[in-house]
């Protein structure tokens, strides 16, 4: 995105989110917060996101939009190749979360615009226009906004790019870093390329003022990237894991969004994962990952919340059920139902809500009678399988099934079925071992990370260099 946004917030919301307006003294408005504390994209997931929103009993927390706001293992299509089936309904927690991980923008960055501009964060009875423009994208001085950015969705996802591309091109804009500029009577030199972007976003020194203002008082900054994944330590997202040495021998646990996940019964593991996945590492390397919600139902669980809302646990997430003719639609057994409460579905991440029974949320194999070709399908989505190495390693359980070209044509074809993560990969033209780890490919450089990570050199699969070039290059490994 490379549109100039120029920012000025209304005099109410400046009423409500802060009552003095005079110019906070102690900021230092040409370094408001750094280029890595704006790009700490993994600083929450979304529990921490929805623990956070309702700490501040934030409407947010139980808001939902219908909106383009795709997750971090989708695809993104461009506007004009989407289909009705692209617009999905999403928690605001997830469309923040997407949003932070597809800009690669701190998500307490976003939270901070939503306070800022539109006082999403605290406000106990937000208006309509409120949602609707939370962000002040295209919202212009002395103008209304533009209706094509209308749309909590739209809002958020439009800000986070566009600081995306503050931070990689701030050389083309207005207010650059480096170069002094007079704002309201007063020298700027911004110190960094996010500082300089909030001006391009908001060209004053009271909007800026507001957003450190809110930062600090919600206490953001800290760790930057770096530091959490040196802290973290070097285990790859989505690895089973359980400590060889300790006291705990026995607990495995999954790594998801830079915490350790552990698994409440054999059941919950065994639907996701085999256990030959698991791998032995020191508890030295485990105990650096802050300790996470347990895994406690197997996957298609079906749990309800003490208000009668039935959810399908679909992988790590929850998905609601929309009403009770999809429930019985889809064929789920009502005995089946487990009764939870709501503290323990607020520990799950939200995913997609099911509301057309005919999009099966249950993965499928089908092969097109009339080419051979066969497809990873859910939830009205196909996957072309460019290889057959791609079904014995990810779906070696599922039966494929016969479609006819008029079944398959009623499914969206998107991006092509990609290896699992947490899987050992080697091409046919190479002798780097890789893991994937969110959906990336990471080459493991030498035996002793290898061996040290307790990997299982029977556990590599060798492929074509085809099926490994499906994955995008991911940082090296390296004890």
């Amino acid at each position: 995105m490379n549109k100039k946004i120029q920012r000025i917030l209304s005099f109410t919301v400046l009423i409500f989110s802060l009552p003095n307006l005079v110019l906070a003294a102690n900021i230092d408005y040409s370094n408001i917060i750094s280029d890595a504390e704006a790009e700490n994209y993994q600083s929450m997931n979304q529990v921490q996101i929805r623990n956070f929103l309702q700490s501040k009993n934030s409407t947010l927390a139980n808001y939902w939009y219908t909106g383009y706001n795709p997750s971090p293992f989708e695809e993104i299509i461009p506007e004009d190749q989407r289909t009705t089936a692209d617009y999905k309904q999403r928690s605001a927690v997830e469309i923040i979360y997407n949003a932070a991980w597809e800009a690669q923008i701190n998500p307490q960055f976003l939270l901070t615009m939503l306070q800022k501009e539109m006082s999403l964060i605290e406000d106990p009875e937000p208006t309509e226009r409120q949602y609707a423009f939370a962000m002040g994208y295209y919202c212009f001085d002395g103008q209304s906004c533009n209706p094509r950015w209308r749309g909590f969705g739209k809002q958020v996802r439009a800000t986070a790019l566009q600081f995306r591309d503050y931070l990689d091109n701030i050389e083309s804009r207005a207010y650059q870093t480096g170069k002094t500029f007079v704002i309201e009577g007063q020298s700027i030199t911004p110190a960094n390329n996010v500082t300089a972007g909030l001006y391009n976003y908001t060209p004053h020194l009271h909007g800026n003022s507001l957003f450190k203002t809110i930062w600090d008082r919600y206490e953001f900054g800290g760790e930057t990237t770096e530091e959490i994944i040196l802290n973290g330590g070097i285990i790859p997202e989505g690895s089973l894991v359980r400590a060889r040495d300790g006291e705990d021998l026995e607990t495995i646990f999954l790594i998801h969004n830079n915490q350790k996940q552990p698994f409440a019964s054999n059941a919950a593991l065994v639907s996701r994962y085999h256990l030959d996945q698991v791998l032995n590492v020191p508890s030295a390397e485990l105990e650096k990952f802050p300790l996470g919600a347990s895994i406690n139902y197997p996957a298609y669980s079906i749990l309800m919340a003490p208000n009668g809302n039935k959810y399908l646990l679909d992988g790590l997430e929850k998905r609601l059920i929309a009403n009770d003719e999809v429930f019985r639609n889809l064929g789920f057994n009502p005995a089946e139902v487990e009764e939870v409460s709501s503290e323990e579905l607020a520990s799950i991440e939200d995913g997609q809500i099911i509301e057309d029974p005919s999009l099966s949320p249950v993965a499928q194999l089908l092969r097109d009678t009339s080419t051979g070709g066969v497809y990873y399908a859910k939830d009205g989505k196909k996957y072309p399988i460019v290889d057959p190495e791609i079904i014995s390693i990810n779906y070696p359980d599922l039966k494929i099934v016969n479609a006819t070209t008029i079944q398959l044509d009623q499914l969206q074809k998107v991006s092509s079925a990609k290896i699992s993560d947490g899987t050992l990969l080697i091409s046919d033209e190479s002798n780097q071992v890789y893991v994937i780890a969110n959906g990336k490919r990471r080459w493991i450089v030498d035996q002793e990370t290898f061996e040290g990570l307790g990997y299982s050199w029977s556990n590599i699969k060798k492929v074509s260099d085809r099926v490994l070039k499906l994955h995008q290059v991911g940082e090296p490994i390296s004890l």
